[in-house]
């Protein structure tokens, strides 16, 4: 390898390595994210064999996180004309597949809690409706309010993930300039 080589191969596994830790932060695994960064940082289709070679990984690790990746919509699976392997594709485009990744986890991991806020708020409406329970009364208000405010949060991040990649780019260009006095 020579130096220049060597040296993008550094950088290359250091933008793998902090996009593996952005998907921790995240809350899924960091092969999984190690792998989104492969396949965005080369931008083009790649088989389960070139990524578990540049990774040094196995072809299950492989296989099981780039079935996620296809679930979560970061990636699709292609053929490409003369080759019978599956190869997987990132969606370049970061603003698309955000969104994807945030109404993924929305729909598996918030929707049932908010599902859950429905019926205890019925119930304890209900409870203390035919009680006459003054206390419960007051905590049937409280959640209540706790889920309207759910869901107005995420009726909001509902709206604000509907923002077209265009209108996002000229909306990010004009709170990227300088502005006057700054």
């Amino acid at each position: 390898m020579t130096g220049t080589s060597a040296q993008r191969r550094q950088i290359e596994d250091r933008f793998i390595n902090e996009w593996g830790l952005l998907a921790t932060a995240w809350g899924v695994s960091p092969l999984l994210g190690r792998i989104h960064g492969l396949l965005l940082l080369v931008g083009r289709p790649m088989t389960a064999e070139e990524v578990c070679e540049r990774l040094d990984i196995s072809r299950a690790s492989a296989s099981v996180q780039l079935n996620a990746i296809l679930g979560w919509g970061l990636a699709r699976r292609m053929y490409l004309p003369g080759d019978r392997r599956q190869h997987y594709l990132a969606e370049p485009e970061p603003w698309t597949w955000f969104r994807r990744a945030v109404r993924v986890r929305k729909e598996r991991e918030f929707d049932p809690v908010i599902a859950g806020l429905n019926d205890a708020a019925a119930e304890a409406h209900r409870v203390a409706h035919s009680s006459g329970d003054a206390e419960l009364g007051g905590e049937a208000q409280r959640v209540a309010y706790l889920l309207k405010f759910v869901r107005l949060f995420f009726g909001g991040i509902e709206t604000f993930l509907q923002i077209e990649p265009a209108a996002l780019q000229a909306f990010l260009k004009l709170a990227d300039e300088e502005r006057p006095g700054d």
